[in-house]
C-alpha cells in the first residue's frame, strides 16, 4: 500500500520512476503565467536535511495544491513526476531535478516539526568575484546603505516602481541592489521613517550585472524581501553590525560576456574539440568530440513510453495506489497532442552516457533515433513488456551494457542550457570505426592525438544525417524557443536537414 512505501529524501530522487514518498515543507510558492504553458504554481520545497527542490503543478491542480500545501507546513507527499530542471536560466535551487505534482499525487499532514527557515546565505566575496553562478537564485542578507528614493520609471512600456540601494555584510563587503514593482514598494515605509539601521533579507534573488558591476535584483515574482526580519539569523546579524562598525567594501568589476550564436552548415565543416573545451564554451554552437563511454547514467532509466503517432512522451494516468499493474489490466497514458488517452504506446530510447576523453568527462543524451543506431535494436525489442515502475535502474539490457568501453565520434549541440551550467549535451549524430580515422586525419584536438586512435571501437556505423531530436520530457517549451529546444520535445526521424550558415551575434541587454 502507499502508506507502507519507504520514505526518501530529495537526494534520492531520480527520474526513472514516479513512486516517491517524502516529508517536505513548503518554503515559498508563486504563480507563473506563460504563453506556452498557461498558469502554473511554482514551489520551493525542503526536506529534513535542508535539501531544496523546485516543484510545479499545472492550472488544473493549483486549487488543490494551495488548499493542502501551505507555506511553513510539513506534509507527506506521495507519487510525483521527476524531470530535469528545464531551460529556464534562473533556478531557485541547485537541485538538478524538478518535481511535478500530478493528479495522482497525494498530500497529507506530517507529524514532523522543524521551524528552521533553511537559509543558505550567499557570500559577498563570491558574488563579487563571479564564483557564484548567476543562473542560481540566492539568499542574501545585509545592512541597507545608500538607499535611494522609490521612483516611478518606464520599463517595457509600463510604469513601475524601482529602488536602488546597497547591502553590506559583517565583513564590510558591499553589493549593489535594484528592486522592482511590489518589492520596491516595501521600501516606501522605511524611506519615510528614515531608519538608518535597516536589515534586508532577499530570498531567491537574482545575480545580474549592470554597468560593469555585480547587482542583486528580484527574479520576477519568485523572490521574497524581508525588511528588519525577526528570525534568529537576522537578529544575530544586526547585533554583529552594531558591535563592529565597518568601512565600505569594494567589489571587483568585470565586463559582461557576449554570446555568439553560430549554427553549423555541414558536419564535415564542424570542428573536433576536447570535452574540456566544450565545458568552457561561451557560444551556442555545434561540434564533434571523440571519446569513450565510461558508464551508463541510470538516474533517468533507459527508455520512456511515447506516443507512436506524435513521438511525444506520455503521462501515465489512473495508476493504482500500490504502483503495480494488475497483469490483466491495460495501463492508460495521456498524450498532450492527442488531448486524451493514447492507445499507440511504444517504448523509446533516452540514454544518458558518461563519456571521457583525456581532458575531461561529461554526459551525453541520446534520443531514440541516434540511440538505435549505436545499439542496433529498437527499444521495444529490449523492453520486458512490463509497465510497472522501475525498481532497480542498474538492471540494463545487454546491448546497452555492451556500449561501455567503446569509442565513438559524437556530433553535439552546445545549447543555452550548457552555457548556463548544464554538463549534459544532446547528440545529433554519431560515427565510429574508419569514419573516425578520416575525421582525425583532417581535424583533431592536439590532446587527443596520442590516445584516441588506439581506443576506437571496431566496426563501421553509418553516419546519421542531422536530426532535430525531439523527445518530449515536458510540453511547456515556449513557442519562440522551440527551434532551439525541440530536441527536448519530440524525436523526429526526418533526415538530411541543412542548417543555415549565418553567424548571428546576440548581445545581452540590461534593464535597471
Amino acid at each position: 500500500m502507499s502508506n507502507e512505501r519507504k520514505m526518501c529524501l530529495i537526494k534520492d530522487l531520480k527520474p526513472f520512476r514516479d513512486e516517491w514518498r517524502l516529508t517536505l515543507k513548503l518554503l515559498h510558492s508563486w504563480k507563473q503565467t506563460t504563453s506556452y504553458g498557461g498558469d502554473t504554481l511554482e514551489c520551493v520545497l525542503v526536506d529534513q536535511t535542508g535539501a531544496k527542490i523546485q516543484a510545479s503543478c499545472k492550472r488544473s491542480q493549483i486549487t488543490r495544491v494551495q488548499r493542502y500545501l501551505r507555506v511553513g507546513e510539513w506534509k507527506v507527499i506521495d507519487t510525483v513526476k521527476i524531470t530535469g530542471v528545464g531551460v529556464g536560466q534562473y533556478r531557485p535551487t541547485t537541485q538538478q531535478y524538478k518535481m511535478t505534482i500530478i493528479g495522482d499525487t497525494s498530500i497529507t499532514p506530517s507529524d514532523y516539526r522543524n521551524d528552521n527557515h533553511f537559509l543558505n546565505l550567499a557570500n559577498y566575496e563570491e558574488i563579487g568575484n563571479g564564483k557564484l553562478k548567476p543562473h542560481f537564485l540566492i539568499d542574501i542578507m545585509g545592512q541597507v546603505t545608500d538607499l535611494g528614493p522609490v521612483a516611478m520609471v518606464q520599463a517595457k512600456g509600463n510604469d513601475t516602481k524601482r529602488v536602488h540601494f546597497r547591502l553590506r555584510d559583517t565583513s564590510g563587503h558591499e553589493v549593489a541592489c535594484c528592486l522592482w514593482g511590489k518589492y520596491a514598494e516595501q521600501f516606501e515605509s522605511v524611506e519615510e521613517a528614515n531608519d538608518e539601521s535597516i536589515i534586508c533579507l532577499i530570498r531567491f534573488a537574482k545575480i545580474s550585472e549592470y554597468r560593469g558591476e555585480k547587482q542583486i535584483t528580484n527574479a520576477f515574482d519568485a523572490s521574497l524581501v524581508f525588511l528588519n526580519p525577526t528570525m534568529e539569523e537576522a537578529i544575530d546579524f544586526k547585533q554583529k553590525m552594531l558591535n563592529d562598525p565597518l568601512p565600505l567594501g569594494i567589489l571587483d568589476q568585470s565586463n559582461e560576456k557576449k554570446i555568439i550564436t553560430r549554427v553549423a552548415h555541414d558536419w564535415n565543416e564542424v570542428d573536433v574539440r576536447c570535452i574540456s573545451e566544450i565545458l568552457q564554451s561561451f557560444e551556442v554552437d555545434s561540434c564533434k568530440i571523440i571519446c569513450s563511454i565510461e558508464t551508463i547514467d541510470t538516474d533517468w532509466g533507459w527508455f520512456y513510453f511515447g506516443c507512436k503517432r506524435h513521438n511525444l512522451r506520455l503521462t501515465r494516468i489512473g495508476r493504482k495506489s500500490t504502483g503495480k499493474m494488475i497483469q490483466s489490466e491495460k495501463p492508460q497514458f495521456y498524450c498532450e497532442m492527442c488531448r486524451g488517452a493514447c492507445s499507440t504506446i511504444e517504448p523509446k530510447f533516452k540514454l544518458h552516457l558518461v563519456v571521457k576523453d583525456d581532458s575531461e568527462t561529461c554526459i551525453l543524451m541520446l534520443l531514440d533515433t541516434v540511440a538505435k543506431t549505436i545499439i542496433g535494436s529498437k527499444a521495444v525489442e529490449l523492453w520486458d513488456g512490463s509497465f510497472d515502475e522501475i525498481e532497480d535502474p542498474e538492471i540494463l539490457p545487454q546491448p546497452i551494457r555492451d556500449l561501455v568501453g567503446k569509442s565513438f565520434c559524437f556530433g553535439l549541440a552546445i545549447s543555452t542550457d550548457n552555457l548556463n551550467g548544464s554538463e549534459t549535451f544532446k547528440v545529433s549524430e554519431v560515427w565510429s570505426g574508419e569514419y573516425i580515422q578520416r575525421i582525425e586525419s583532417v581535424s583533431e584536438p592536439v590532446s587527443l592525438i596520442e590516445t584516441n586512435s588506439s581506443t576506437l571501437s571496431g566496426g563501421e556505423l553509418l553516419a546519421i544525417d542531422h536530426i532535430n531530436e525531439n523527445s518530449s520530457e515536458d510540453v511547456s517549451t515556449p513557442s519562440n524557443k522551440r527551434k532551439e529546444d525541440e530536441c527536448d520535445q519530440m524525436d523526429m526521424t526526418s533526415t538530411s536537414k541543412k542548417l543555415c550558415t549565418n553567424i548571428i551575434k546576440v548581445e545581452k541587454t540590461k534593464t535597471d
